[in-house]
């Protein structure tokens, strides 16, 4: 596509674009409950909070005129793998206008993005790249990424199970017999020092990033347990179990949502037999310039920053 430019923006200097970022992801919708129901992404009226309480955000837009046809967000912060500290950089929220699909978009903003890696001099110190995306009924956000494309040189790191339950579901779960915490390295995504966890480890968007239900007109609410195993002082089937009992408590229709490496798979098991499948994918694919000896045996990437 040609005629189009490129421009990096900041939380501070966002405000021009905003209302065509927010009319771009209201004309993307999501399924629910087999197509029954549709949902789209609010950021709210700022756009960047969600974003900026991450880390530190870019906002990488491309205009053709003054028409907003996608943007992609990358969250410069520090992850944790064992006892190391290290800056990544989260690649999230890629998003184009439908008519401009399928004509190398996508790509372009990718490689734009990772440019800038080499250009600006806060990012140049990066060695650890991510994004984490959705699985859906034709894949993820990685099928777009025919020929060569930059996403191709991240691989996938974790696949995470993610689960919409009902407080009071969790509340009753029988923590007898729960599975241990895992004693191996694993790679620490979040949650951000910027969102603060409330009770035994949950955490809203509530207005930075909504869910929309178009048959209702408001937000699908979600509360997030968001904790990492490290805080899982004991074991997950108790963390699960006491968050639940908070947020049962404190009433409303809110689901409990969150996500765990696949590879753990007594984890999962565990909860599969105690009534609870899981209801989703979120693949997170990675580009590792620290070239660690081995992966990590695990991944955490709490479900309020996918």
């Amino acid at each position: 596509m040609s005629g189009v430019r490129f421009i990096v923006a900041r939380p501070d200097s966002l405000g021009p674009y905003v209302e065509r970022l927010r009319r771009l992801e209201r004309s993307i919708l999501y399924p629910l409950a087999d197509g029954a129901d549709h949902f789209f992404i609010d950021h709210g009226p700022e756009y960047h909070p969600f974003f900026s309480s991450m880390g530190d955000a870019y906002f990488l837009l491309v205009l053709r005129g003054d028409e907003l046809l996608g943007s992609v967000t990358g969250v410069v912060r520090q992850v944790h793998r064992g006892g190391r500290t290290f800056q990544a950089l989260y690649i999230c929220d890629l998003k184009l206008a439908e008519h401009a699909r399928g004509k190398g978009l996508s790509r372009r903003l990718i490689f734009e993005g990772l440019t800038h890696l080499f250009r600006i001099p806060a990012l140049r110190r990066t060695r650890f790249l991510y994004g984490a995306a959705m699985r859906g009924a034709r894949g993820d956000v990685m099928r777009t990424a025919r020929g060569w494309n930059p996403l191709r040189m991240g691989r996938p790191a974790s696949r995470l199970a993610l689960y919409f339950v009902p407080p009071s579901k969790l509340a009753e779960l029988d923590t007898r017999g729960g599975p241990v915490l895992p004693v191996e390295d694993g790679l620490c995504l979040g949650p951000a020092p910027g969102r603060r966890l409330e009770g035994a480890g949950w955490c809203t968007t509530a207005g930075s990033k909504d869910l929309q239900r178009l048959s209702t007109g408001s937000p699908w609410p979600l509360v997030h347990l968001a904790a990492p195993p490290t805080a899982w002082t004991h074991g997950w089937a108790e963390y699960l179990r006491a968050c639940g009992a908070e947020l049962a408590a404190r009433g409303g229709d809110a689901l409990a949502c969150f996500s765990i490496d696949e590879r753990l798979r007594n984890h999962i098991g565990w909860l599969r037999d105690a009534g609870v499948p899981a209801d989703s994918v979120c693949t997170v694919y990675s580009l590792d310039l620290t070239f660690p000896v081995e992966p990590p045996a695990w991944v955490h990437l709490p479900s309020s920053e996918i």
